[in-house]
């Protein structure tokens, strides 16, 4: 069995539109949620400076899982179905959707995207960021060392 796991979540962005209009009628409690304009703050509250300059949240969409991402990103993409109008009104007007794929691998992996799922995506606007995380003892960095012969 594959050694991997795959936490996912739903990214929303947009130049200028409250998303927290989005997330009630998805029926999804965003993470995270700043409007264009809002000042600019860490997860935690502390001001950074400055005013944001889009809209986005960030919908965590379950734990951290081993089962096969395909089959999690067709359940979600079953519950997003209904919604498609709403989705591709936000693609149409500059915003963007995306699942945000965090993936930790142990071992080398990988794992098939049907034409059914990328076509299902593609219907609803969506896009698929994947962000691949290996062991630091596995990331097969260069090391050079020096030896001094005498």
């Amino acid at each position: 069995m594959k050694r991997q796991s795959t936490k996912l979540s739903l990214h929303i962005e947009h130049p200028n539109r409250d998303l927290s209009g989005i997330c009630a009628v998805l029926g999804l409690k965003p993470t995270h949620i700043w409007k264009k304009g809002d000042e600019r703050k860490t997860p935690k509250g502390t001001k950074i400076g400055g005013t944001r300059t889009n809209s986005y949240c960030s919908i965590e969409l379950g734990r951290l899982s081993r089962n096969p991402l395909p089959k999690q990103i067709e359940a979600i993409l079953a519950s997003l179905k209904p919604h498609r109008a709403i989705l591709r009104k936000l693609s149409s007007t500059g915003g963007l959707v995306s699942f945000y794929v965090g993936w930790f691998c142990d071992e080398n992996t990988g794992e098939r995207f049907g034409w059914q799922i990328l076509d299902a995506m593609t219907d609803l606007r969506i896009a698929l960021d994947l962000n691949i995380y290996v062991p630091e003892a596995q990331s097969n960095h260069l090391v050079i060392r020096r030896s001094s012969a005498k």
